[in-house]
């Protein structure tokens, strides 16, 4: 399989090359011309006969992607910037591409090459490029074996397709190989890392992957435009074709051994006639010549054997690489929570040690809260990555205004911003559609991430910038927006930019290795992101700071106007709401049931403490109207659940039934456990460990006619 994606590889590369020779040509007639007019018969006739002799469309390229064909037709195309840019700096590319103009599209494969600057009817062009017809190239990459089952793929050096003999629009999207694989489980994350780095040095070879249904992958750099060359042949496809060859060799050997047996008929009649010296000379020459035979077949035997052998060592290093890959992870988990779980031991021993040291004890306390929410926080992120990963993340769509999402922001980072003396700004351009439908949890995780990041790794007194733009577009469906979250920060190094998105990276350095964090936020946020049909890309300098972009389509909702002002009169009262309220609360757990006790009581609310479902159910059953203003549910309960139990409350008898409120408590903040939780009755959802100003902002929601979630951290 390895010759058969060479010689591909070798025939792509001569044919590639005249194109891109054929394009030079054009290019010496347009700096000889430097200005010219499409409509004049000397220039017509010179680009008709190259497109006729190349059976291609010639189109003349701008920088933005702009382009003009022979005939003056103005057309797009749809390609990556990221193309674009490479094609700016002097390198020459080849695209599977969709051509939109006139309001038709078409699909073709883009050869194009820069040049100097050169004006064509006043405009300015810098490259030149040829369009040819899908099916030219797939006849000439056409594989004649194999049953005509092979996947031919070419990747750029995102591991983006380029070029595949597959049909689909999606293939002419900026779509990854590796991570279609990895979402149809063809690929586990570790062999997808292990190509993905291949590919990143250009090596070739050949690999069988699959667990459930094998496949060999033969991959090989193109050199002419720095691409890589990928054929993806089921093991079964090429099983079938060894058998044919097996039966095909088995056929022949017969043959050879019907033909050896009539050579030793006629050598029994040739010594029949002979006289015994030339028999015996008539023989040996026979033998010698039969002892050859059988030393090239062996010889090609032990070709075969030697083949088998190479591919055996092949699958053993494949087996002990993904091996290492999952030590690595456990490797770095183990790291990652030894570090603030060491620091919650050692403190807590401090505070034994200065326990009459009240000073003291607050700032050893403050110390374990710091490390607590970290050590939270990796948890969430090693959960939401192992959610990603396994295609288990759910999306909840609802209508929500870009405008209040952009100031939320500013409220959730305003503290942190203020406490390192630094600048956000946040710039609103052109938001032609307010109210959008979309998952408006994980755009707030992602964006979360950004400004995390960008608040962290900003020096003090540093300036941030958030932008969001709408595109202008032709749908009246959805509306495209771009997000910009740039700082004047740290930045980073080429290298570890090529693997912020890669989970458990982090830049290694004097001033980053004090800033706690899993190295999976990146990961979870680039995958979110892609999950919802978007893109993110990230531009970088070492000490000047960095700038992440955002595209994504969201579908437009209808705008309507919604009275704020009671709800921000509420947030901006001062007092405490916990102050004299009575709960009923589910928590099978005692020392977390004493825990929420003692910090109910500093704010001055009483609890009743019931071990499961069926306990807090009699208990609400038997309490009269008014014993108790509110019920904390937790979810994860021997004998009844917090689901069920909340069922029951509200198919109750009691006068409270249906409208008490009944607040989640639970470990499972997924949004599609909050959904679980609010489908069960349940009027809000908080994370555990409970924080009480979570649940005093979510009691102040609930009286105030909202509900929902609330988490640590958002």
């Amino acid at each position: 399989m390895g010759a058969v994606v060479e010689q591909i590889q070798q025939t792509y590369d001569l044919q590639v090359s005249g194109y891109y020779s054929q394009l030079q040509l054009v290019e010496e007639f347009l700096l000889h011309e430097r200005e010219l007019s499409l409509e004049t018969d000397t220039n017509k006739n010179f680009f008709e006969a190259w497109e006729k002799e190349s059976e291609s469309t010639l189109i003349f390229l701008q920088e933005n992607g702009q382009a003009i064909s022979v005939k003056r037709t103005k057309m797009r195309i749809d390609m990556p910037s990221k193309l674009l840019l490479e094609l700016k700096n002097g390198y020459n590319i080849g695209k599977m591409v969709c051509l939109d103009y006139d309001q038709k599209k078409k699909d073709g494969y883009l050869v194009a090459i820069p040049c100097q600057e050169y004006t064509i009817n006043g405009e300015t062009y810098t490259a030149i490029g040829t369009v040819y017809d899908h099916s030219k190239l797939d006849s000439m990459l056409k594989l004649k074996g194999y049953y005509g089952k092979a996947y031919l793929f070419m990747l750029d050096n995102d591991g983006n397709i380029t070029y595949t003999n597959q049909s689909g629009d999606k293939y002419l999207r900026n779509y990854s190989l590796l991570k279609h694989l990895k979402r149809e489980q063809a690929i586990t994350e570790e062999e997808a890392d292990l190509f993905k780095k291949k590919f990143d040095n250009r090596e070739s070879g050949v690999s069988l992957l699959g667990k459930q249904t094998p496949y060999y992958l033969g991959y090989c750099p193109i050199e002419s435009n720095n691409t890589i060359l990928v054929c993806i042949v089921a093991k079964g496809v090429i099983d079938n074709v060894l058998i044919d060859y097996q039966k095909t060799v088995l056929c022949t050997t017969i043959l050879m051994a019907g033909f050896i047996l009539l050579l030793f008929v006629g050598l029994f009649y040739s010594i029949s006639r002979l006289g015994l010296a030339d028999q015996k000379a008539e023989y040996e020459k026979r033998n010698n010549e039969l002892h050859l035979q059988t030393m090239k077949e062996m010889e090609v035997v032990n070709q075969k054997l030697k083949k088998a052998k190479n591919a055996a060592t092949e699958a053993l290093q494949t087996a002990e690489n993904a091996n290492k890959a999952k030590t690595d992870f456990l490797s770095n988990m183990s790291h990652d929570i030894r570090t603030p779980m060491n620091a919650i031991i050692g403190i807590t021993s401090l505070i034994r040690h200065d326990a009459g040291n009240k000073a003291k004890v607050i700032e050893y306390a403050d110390k374990i809260d710091i490390s607590s929410q970290h050590l939270l926080g990796i948890i969430n992120d090693v959960l939401d990555m192992s959610k990603i990963e396994a295609g288990k993340t759910v999306f909840k769509y609802s209508d929500f205004s870009i405008l209040e999402f952009v100031q939320e922001l500013d409220t959730i980072f305003h503290s942190q911003i203020d406490e390192k003396r630094q600048t956000l700004t946040i710039i609103k351009e052109n938001i032609r559609h307010e109210w959008v439908n979309g998952d408006q949890v994980h755009l707030m995780q992602i964006f979360s991430n950004l400004l995390s990041n960008a608040v962290k790794y900003t020096q003090e007194g540093g300036k941030i910038q958030f932008l969001v733009e709408e595109y202008e577009t032709k749908s009246s469906v959805y509306a495209k927006y771009r997000f910009l979250v740039s700082d004047n920060g740290m930045g980073m190094s080429a290298d570890f930019k090529e693997t912020i998105f890669d989970p458990f990276t982090r830049a290694e350095s004097s001033l980053t290795n004090k800033i706690q964090g899993t190295g999976l936020g990146m990961a979870i946020t680039k995958n979110l992101v892609e999950a919802m049909g978007g893109t993110i890309d990230v531009e970088s300098e070492l000490g000047q700071g960095s700038c992440f972009e955002v595209l994504i389509d969201l579908k437009i909702a209808e705008d309507r106007t919604v009275a704020l002002a009671a709800q921000e009169e509420t947030d901006e009262q001062d007092g405490n709401i916990l102050q004299g309220m009575r709960f009923l609360c589910a928590e099978d757990n005692e020392l977390n049931a004493e825990i929420l006790t003692e910090l109910l009581k500093i704010e001055g609310a009483e609890c009743t403490i019931c071990e499961n479902g069926e306990e807090i159910l009699k208990a609400f059953e038997q309490s009269a109207p008014g014993d108790y203003d509110m019920i904390l549910m937790d979810v994860q309960m021997p004998v009844m659940n917090g689901y069920e139990a909340t069922k029951a409350i509200r198919r109750s008898s009691h006068e409270l039934a249906k409208t008490i409120p009944i607040i989640a408590m639970t470990a499972n903040a997924f949004s599609e456990d909050i959904q679980h939780s609010l489908a069960a009755g349940m009027t809000a959802h908080i994370s555990k460990p409970v924080e009480m100003k979570v649940l005093e902002k979510t009691i102040r929601s609930i009286k105030s006619g909202g509900g929902g979630y609330r988490t640590a951290g958002y």
